[in-house]
């Protein structure tokens, strides 16, 4: 059997370090427990009736991500793709939207593990992949063993990646190939750079080549790790990725590079291009998942209202800074204490790295001898924290119109600031261990008076009563006591630093074992910062078995069900447990159904402005019925059953509704006026006239578009028998007998047999999206528009078999670039004579 060379057993061992610290961190997993925070969803949700203690974190895990995987591992274990969620929203396009992160390679394990052991594989990765991937970065920069795992450490289990991890579980998985990329960076470069004989920086060049395969292995692992970030289903931070990487590289060219032969400089020149062809390949075989989450993106409200004011009230206040210092200055989530000022919640201003990294960071940078690098980090790190907080550039940043930066929160680039300060944190580590200077001990120093300070003005302000962040989430004076409590443990920590490293300063010969265990210590207390906020809950509180719901996902054929009142079920629950539902709630949803969902309700569509949520109201029960819009609207979608309070049975009768079903404390109840999800219409309508004659042909289009409402919502419309088209029928449809039945209900397939002796317009209550086709016995067919969001097709007389399948172009058009992509990239590593 073939040995690993003793550099592979080295990295083997290193991973095996940081999955052990990895594992440790979330140790309950081994006692059985789930992390995931079942405690809130079964305690704060109906219909499930509890009343346990429970960490104020991870509501997304439970609203989008957990039942969403449901959808996506169901169908991955029936060897198909995840495309179309029948579930929520009447219908949703599921993999289009980047956050399911079909692709993404560790998906491929939906193939062998239950959803929760799939939900902690990608809970857990993360910071085995950020430090080992930062861990070769920084060896790569020529590091000692000690400052590459301090950095790693630093980097990989930063609170950012926890925090987030926590609450978007996706989002980390989209920057930890950011280390990698600039290590294969750095590493083809040193292979260009020995290739031709010329020194290149600090990275080894000399290592970086294993023969004639050596070039093209690195631009292979750009070209993978860029797809895989894009895979990773979190669009905002890759891009910010990506324009840190950038700037690297041109820092990497400029600085130290193979510089351009006045020989052969268009040779030289394609050499450097190759680099930026590697990332074309890995955008290309991302493909598969960009064009159809372009397409979902522009199809969505989300492109096309900008909520301003909403992206300012996100930036960060000022003071935040002292979170720095302290990570739960403000308070934490966990504890119910959180109130910094400003509506971004803990983990949307999260800036601690650790207090050893803030001083070896420092260190670096006040010692950084015009080191190009420590220059370029500590800069771009300012910038891009400059960007999150409450300022005139961070406004003007926001107000640009970029898709996805300057119409998202702009917290989302903090990773950026924790990586910059890992990598300094690194260097300032090895030079401190190299150098004998006791400049650090003057940083040291200044954080120890900073230190003092804060705690001196929060004694003054406790003892005078004085105001202290009047514009926090609330105002108390136990604000000041929740500060100087969360700053006790800061302050150990950096008394402990401070006193390793000054004894150390001192003694020379005790620099490694202090650096170690100045490592260990900032690790504790990443330890102890993890477990106050990771929530950990008992199995039978991840999405219990309930009979109200049971019954409905058992009885409720193809129609949908619906909560109201005290018993309403948060959106996207429904995915978990199978329920066809009308509501759903993800950033990107299909902009024509939440249009419909809150203009059937009453309201002017003027109003209507972004939301991530499509939902059909909430309030009392008698008050959300008693609305006759809102009534015609769940008779419309579909709903035949509907869970409340058992006690409201004479509320729900008055509404025409029956119960059918009780648990003791919750009911469901028959909606006896339900319209069948799909029927023959005998007629049909367009849209109203515009008045306004002055108007273009495309702005008459959605003037017109707009005004379907006045007659969806005009009381002596007969919605139930004809149709609203935006375009002419082919043919005419008649009044007359016909019948329309379902034969077969999949999501990505629905069959309907029909029969009818008249021309009539088949209807189906899903949603109308771009990808859906349809053929009448085997014949394609259009797709019409009907009642604004949902689906018709014209049919002649006779009996027919409709099938409307999922089959969508700009998918298949993926397809084709990502697999040109990956021949492409086959190329690459093939050729013999490619460097």
């Amino acid at each position: 059997m073939k040995k690993f060379p003793s550099d592979s057993k080295f990295l083997l061992l290193i991973v095996a370090i940081f999955t052990f610290l990895s594992l440790l961190l979330f140790w309950p997993v081994f006692l059985g427990k789930v992390n995931l925070n079942g405690n809130l969803l079964v305690s704060f949700y109906a219909p499930f009736g509890q009343n346990l203690p429970f960490k104020n974190t991870g509501w997304d895990q439970l609203r989008i991500y957990f039942p969403f995987y449901r959808v996506a591992l169901d169908a991955i274990k029936n060897f198909s793709l995840p495309l179309w969620n029948p579930y929520a929203f009447s219908g949703h396009p599921h993999m289009a939207d980047f956050q399911t992160a079909v692709f993404y390679p560790l998906s491929i394990f939906g193939l062998v593990l239950s959803q929760i052991e799939f939900w902690h594989l990608l809970r857990i990765t993360p910071t085995i992949l950020a430090s080992f991937f930062t861990f070769l970065f920084l060896k790569n920069l020529r590091l000692s063993m000690l400052a590459a795992i301090f950095g790693s450490l630093t980097f990989g289990f930063s609170p950012f990646i926890l925090t987030w991890g926590e609450e978007v579980v996706m989002s980390p998985h989209s920057i930890v190939w950011l280390p990698l990329i600039l290590w294969a960076i750095d590493r083809y470069l040193g292979f260009l750079a020995h290739h031709r004989g010329v020194p290149f920086g600090f990275a080894q060049g000399k290592q970086a080549h294993h023969g004639g395969i050596a070039g093209r292995f690195f631009l292979v692992i750009i070209a993978l790790s860029t797809a895989s970030s894009f895979f990773g289903g979190y669009m905002q931070t890759t891009i910010y990725m990506f324009i840190f990487i950038f700037a690297y590289l041109i820092l990497r060219i400029w600085r130290n590079s193979v510089r351009v032969n006045s020989r052969h400089p268009w040779g030289e020149l394609a050499l450097h291009l190759r680099i930026l062809g590697s990332f074309g390949v890995g955008v290309g075989l991302a493909a598969v998942q960009l064009l159809p989450s372009a397409e979902l993106y522009f199809s969505s409200a989300r492109s096309q209202i900008v909520l301003r004011q909403t992206l300012f009230d996100f930036l960060l206040p000022i003071e935040s800074l002292l979170t720095y210092l302290a990570p739960d200055f403000f308070g934490h989530p966990a504890t119910g204490n959180f109130f910094r000022p400003g509506v971004a919640q803990y983990y949307e201003g999260i800036l601690f790295v650790g207090v050893a990294a803030l001083i070896f960071a420092a260190y670096a940078i006040l010692n950084q001898k015009q080191d190009k690098l420590v220059g370029f980090l500590a800069i771009f790190g300012l910038v891009a924290a400059s960007t999150t907080f409450d300022l005139p550039t961070a406004r003007l940043f926001l107000s640009l119109p970029v898709p996805f930066l300057s119409t998202s929160i702009a917290s989302r680039v903090l990773f950026i600031p924790a990586f910059c300060l890992s990598i300094l944190a690194a260097i300032g580590l090895e030079r401190w261990l190299a150098s004998k200077d006791r400049m650090v001990l003057k940083i040291i120093f200044s954080f120890g008076v900073v230190y003092a300070v804060i705690i001196l003005i929060l004694l003054v302000i406790k003892f005078f009563h004085l105001n202290y962040f009047e514009h926090a989430k609330f105002f108390s004076q136990q604000n000041v006591l929740v500060s100087l409590r969360n700053l006790v443990v800061p302050i150990f920590v950096f008394g402990l630093t401070a006193t390793l490293i000054f004894y150390a300063s001192f003694k020379g010969k005790f620099k490694q074992q202090a650096a170690f265990l100045i490592t260990i210590l900032a690790f504790l207390h990443i330890f102890y910062f993890s477990q106050k906020y990771l929530s950990f809950s008992e199995r039978k509180y991840v999405f219990p078995e309930n009979h109200a719901l049971s019954f409905m996902a058992e009885n409720q054929g193809i129609f949908r069900s619906w909560g109201i009142g005290d018993a309403f079920l948060e959106n996207n629950f429904a995915s978990q447990y199978g329920i066809f539902w009308p509501e759903g709630y993800d950033s990107l949803n299909n902009r024509s159904y939440g249009e419909f969902t809150y203009a059937m309700q009453g309201n002017k569509l003027s109003d209507f402005v972004f939301r991530a949520d499509a939902g059909f109201g909430r309030g009392k029960t008698e008050e959300l019925l008693g609305n006759p819009d809102r009534r015609r609207l769940i008779d419309m979608v579909g709903i035949k059953y509907v869970v409340a309070l058992s006690d409201e049975g004479e509320v729900m009768s008055l509404y025409n509704f029956k119960k059918v079903f009780s648990d003791g404390k919750y009911a469901v109840f028959e909606n006896l006026q339900v319209m069948p999800r799909v029927f023959l219409a005998s007629n049909y309508e367009g849209p109203p006239p515009v008045e306004d004659e002055g108007l273009r042909i495309k702005d008459e289009g959605k003037m017109r578009r707009r005004l379907i409402f006045q007659k969806l919502l005009d009381h002596d419309f007969d919605f139930r028998n004809v149709l609203i088209l935006e375009k002419p029928s082919s043919i005419s449809a008649q009044f007359g007998e016909g019948s329309a039945q379902i034969i077969s209900y999949k999501p990505q397939e629905v069959v309907i047999s029909t029969k009818s002796d008249q021309p009539k317009l088949l209807f189906l209550s899903d949603n109308y999206y771009p990808g859906w086709k349809a053929r009448v016995d085997g014949e394609v067919t259009e797709i019409l528009r009907a009642d604004y969001t949902f689906r018709a097709v014209p049919l002649i007389p006779g009996e027919h078999v409709v099938r409307f399948y999922y089959d969508s172009e700009i998918f298949k058009l993926g397809i084709l670039i990502s697999a040109g992509s990956l021949g492409l990239l086959i190329f690459l590593i093939l050729k013999k004579k490619l460097i």
